[in-house]
């Protein structure tokens, strides 16, 4: 019997490649505190001008680190950087659960939550719900 190798090959993506690269510059940036908390980020021509990338680049970039909760944008004053929530405890009762998820576009608006947060969910034994913004708040039993 004879066996036959398949080799398949993955192209790279520059421009995919590049907007992680300038999301590591930004992360980078804010991790190390050279970007503060509350600071507005520079606007998207400006970092267009200083990292010498298309728009779209720049967006890909900001879209990544604002799912990863850094950075928040505030319609019609800019990009800024996010705190970490205050860590308000939430003990669980006998019989509740804890369960992350996304929040509905309507649970965001509500709970004022940034885009790419997800929210945390108690559950009562008697199936009640408390939702709470999953990065203010730390669980205990």
């Amino acid at each position: 019997m004879t066996m036959h190798t398949v080799v398949f090959m993955i192209s790279a993506d520059p421009e995919g490649a590049r907007y992680k690269r300038l999301a590591a510059v930004l992360r980078t940036r804010i991790n190390s505190g050279e970007l503060r908390v509350g600071d507005k980020l520079p606007s998207e021509k400006d970092l267009k001008d200083e990292y010498g990338m298309a728009r779209e680049t720049i967006r890909k970039a900001l879209g990544l680190l604002r799912g990863e909760g850094l950075i928040e944008v505030r319609q019609g004053h800019g990009t800024f950087v996010r705190g970490k929530g205050e860590g308000r405890i939430v003990k669980l009762a006998k019989g509740e659960r804890a369960t992350a998820r996304m929040p509905t576009p309507t649970e965001r608006h509500e709970l004022d939550i940034p885009e790419g947060v997800p929210m945390m969910v108690i559950t009562s034994s008697d199936g009640k719900e408390k939702l709470y913004p999953g990065d203010e708040i730390v669980i205990t039993s």
